[in-house]
């Protein structure tokens, strides 16, 4: 739950927006109140989402399908307007975390909480179908928790049974982790598939992670074809109903009856009688209750302060201010906040937004009695509510700030953002940092471009090569020539200076490259991707997915590195060096692998506690993170030093001269550590950061990105770890991130969504 911003409607239909409560693919969600005083969940849909000309009619489709869904364990949709200038759609709000947020928070569930979430959602499955759809899109962050039992979320892409595709046809629609066979393949889906996506959910809940999972998504979707799933994690007798879930063939999965059975031989309304969740879930769904609570206070306050017509004569203060007379405590508290400034959350009073302004003027006759009125200062009812979010997140159940810590202050940059030197607009870029070569950078954008910049004026490119795949990984450089992905197994190298092919290498249709991961040796690239390998024209393929290749440039030639079976699935990020392939494996450890004999493992470090995927090697160092920051040295995989985090863990990494730097969690910021012995330089406490990207490091600034994309990112000194500035263009792009990166003079390259700022050194 976050602030509305200046860019968020005041209302949609009518509901008064309170609050975010975040976003999606579709759009947009607030708190909101009707005139009634209900408190609802309202969705609006996003403007691009409304350039297809069919998405009104679709929007309107489904919006009457999710109206006839009912069910104990669903949040209802209650209203919608799909004619609006901007749609919105509004379902019953209910207090509670996502499983996706309990989970990451507090770890899997109990057994118990377990079972009675699958009792809950098989029901809501029960009248989702008997309504004659089907959900198609069941994962963590569609299961909402509430005290009394899960509450199934978003029917944005259900689908009628009757053979109506609400939402179009061609397309895969779904979080790819959570699919079912069916959607996999593109063929037609039907309320089993919903059943084997509730398996993937519940392994989620008991284990901390999805049943099936790839580097890539050719991978990953062969995973959920063909592949086993992971239960390893799941104790009995959890494991056993899932598997009853997860059949490939939709005819054997079990049916959701007799899915609430196995979980609840009681009923499932048993249950939830007697605190079905742990403690610290059910502490956090109490600290939105009463957020909620304060959130209400204060827009019902607003709302009468506001019905009241001042006068500015009148020396009598109105009885509904709350100098007047007693307010409520959440109002109060938010009116404190709001006049201290919004977000400075301290305990210092400051005066009532209501206190008179005493401007002076020429006496003038007392008005009558029924005109007694004052001008009191004016506080808008956003900053009202913005200032309530805040105070009431902190005194309820902290849920934007770490539940363990008490924040005095708000961390504020030094000083105002630089102006770019050049701003480039053009297609959507793809989510791939830039690479630097000879004063330009080369940035990757669809449907399949690179482009080259020059870092002193990048408005107009110097050139642009069409033809490459969207792979989402950087392109590579090698001996002056711009490596990429083509389709299929293609690789493609481009001149750096002129944007010329240099040549186009296609290794058959035995294999398929996904994504490129650095080059070693003069002329090898390694990639991931899936070998193929024929049996017969009856019997199609068998894949061999996870495959890491060494492709041999000038060979023309294509080895294939091999990966432990512990690896299939993880997300690689390595570090490929000269001789090196350095990355974070499934068991828990940090691996290196030699690069020039098919693989072979030169060691491995466990380490007892999960790994971030992206690790970092500076010299003849490499470190990774997690609940510690760790140094092994990179021949012999000796520890060199660790670093314990204080609390929550180290999320991303940056290296740079003899500095590792890393972002923390809580509190939220930027760690500097002597690469050499561990030694702590300084610590930059900022706004909550988004730490899925690598730290840009440059000359004399890092730059990390912030948690929402429409508050851009963070620029940092490195040497005394300074907060100077803020850079934002405050779009909200949704799943595009910020992408950040520096060549060796500093120039700072920021991407967002269809642009490109170039910053100066």
């Amino acid at each position: 739950m976050e602030p509305l911003r200046p860019d968020d409607p005041e209302q949609l239909g009518p509901y008064r927006l309170v609050a975010r409560l975040g976003a999606g693919g579709m759009g947009r969600v607030y708190l909101a109140r009707s005139s009634h005083g209900e408190t609802v969940a309202v969705k609006a849909i996003r403007p691009e989402m409304m350039e297809d000309k069919n998405f009104r009619i679709r929007f309107r489709r489904e919006a009457e399908a999710a109206r006839a869904v009912g069910g104990i364990y669903t949040a209802p949709v209650v209203d919608a307007e799909p004619d609006a200038e901007t749609p919105w759609l509004a379902t019953a709000y209910i207090p509670g975390p996502t499983l996706a947020e309990a989970v990451s928070e507090h770890g899997p569930l109990p057994v118990e909480t377990v079972l009675g979430l699958g009792a809950g959602i098989a029901e809501a499955l029960i009248a989702v179908h008997a309504a004659g759809m089907v959900h198609r899109d069941l994962k963590p962050t569609n299961v909402l928790l509430a005290s009394d039992g899960p509450r199934v979320i978003d029917f944005g892409i259900v689908r009628a049974l009757d053979g109506y595709e609400l939402t179009g046809s061609g397309t895969l629609f779904g979080s790819l982790e959570y699919m079912c066979p069916e959607q996999a393949t593109g063929d037609p889906m039907g309320p089993a598939g919903d059943i084997f996506c509730l398996g993937s959910v519940l392994a989620f809940a008991a284990s901390g992670h999805a049943p099936f999972s790839g580097a890539a998504a050719a991978a990953l979707l062969y995973q959920v074809v063909h592949g086993s799933p992971d239960l390893t994690r799941v104790p009995e007798p959890l494991d056993k109903i899932i598997s009853l879930c997860l059949a490939k063939d939709p005819s054997l999965r079990i049916t959701p009856d007799r899915l609430s059975a196995a979980c609840a031989p009681g009923g499932a309304e048993q249950m939830f009688k007697d605190g079905w969740l742990p403690a610290p879930v059910a502490a956090t769904i109490a600290g939105y209750t009463a957020a909620v609570m304060d959130l209400d206070i204060a827009a019902r306050e607003w709302d009468r302060l506001t019905s009241y017509t001042a006068d500015p004569h009148d020396s009598v203060p109105p009885a509904n201010c709350p100098q007047a007379a007693g307010s409520a405590t959440g109002t109060r508290r938010a009116y404190d906040s709001a006049a201290a400034g919004v977000g400075v959350l301290t305990e210092v009073r400051a005066p009532e937004p209501c206190q008179f302004s005493e401007a002076a003027e020429p006496e003038r006759p007392t008005p009558p009695a029924h005109h007694r009125a004052r001008t009191w200062s004016r506080v808008s009812r956003r900053t009202v509510l913005a200032a309530s979010v805040g105070t009431a997140l902190v005194g309820g159940a902290g849920l934007l700030i770490a539940k363990k810590r008490t924040v005095a202050h708000a961390v504020q940059p030094l000083g105002p953002a630089p102006e770019p030197t050049w701003i480039y607009r053009g297609g959507p870029l793809l989510q791939a940092p830039a690479v630097f070569t000879n004063g330009t950078a080369l940035l990757k954008a669809r449907p399949g471009n690179i482009l080259c910049l020059d870092v002193q004026n990048g408005s107009q490119p110097r050139w642009v090569y069409q033809g490459i795949s969207q792979s989402p990984t950087p392109a590579l450089l090698v001996d002056g020539v711009v490596v990429a992905l083509g389709t299929g197994a293609t690789v493609i190298g481009v001149d750096a200076a002129t944007g010329t092919e240099k040549f186009t290498l296609d290794f058959g249709a035995d294999y398929r490259f996904d994504q490129l991961f650095g080059s070693y040796g003069g002329s090898v690239v390694s990639a991931i991707g899936v070998r193929l390998q024929r049996q017969s024209a009856e019997q199609g393929v068998a894949t061999s997915t996870n495959t890491v290749f060494g492709i041999d440039i000038q060979a023309r030639r294509a080895l294939v590195i091999p990966i432990s079976p512990e690896d299939i699935g993880i997300p690689l990020e390595p570090v490929v060096l000269p001789g090196y392939f350095v990355y974070a494996d499934g068991l828990r450890n940090v691996t290196v692998r030699r690069t020039g004999d098919s693989g072979s493992v030169l060691w491995r470090h466990p380490v007892g506690y999960d790994l971030r995927p992206g690790l970092a090697v500076l010299g003849r160092t490499v470190f990774a993170i997690g609940s510690e920051l760790i140094a092994l040295d990179l021949v012999t995989g000796k520890l060199r030093w660790r670093v314990k985090a204080d609390r929550g863990q180290f999320a991303s990494l940056g290296v740079a001269g003899n500095t590792v730097y890393a972002t923390g969690t809580d509190p939220s910021g930027v760690y500097a550590f002597s690469a050499a012995n561990g030694s702590r330089r300084w610590f930059c406490e900022t706004p909550r950061l988004n730490v899925d990207n690598h730290i840009a490091v440059g000359r004399r600034k890092l730059y990390v990105p912030a948690f929402q994309n429409s508050n851009g990112f963070y620029a940092i000194d490195t040497a005394s770890g300074r907060l100077l500035w803020n850079f934002t263009d405050g779009r909200e792009t949704g799943i595009n991130d910020w992408q950040l990166s520096c060549d060796g003079e500093g120039h700072l390259v920021a991407q967002h969504f269809d642009r490109a700022y170039g910053l100066p050194v």
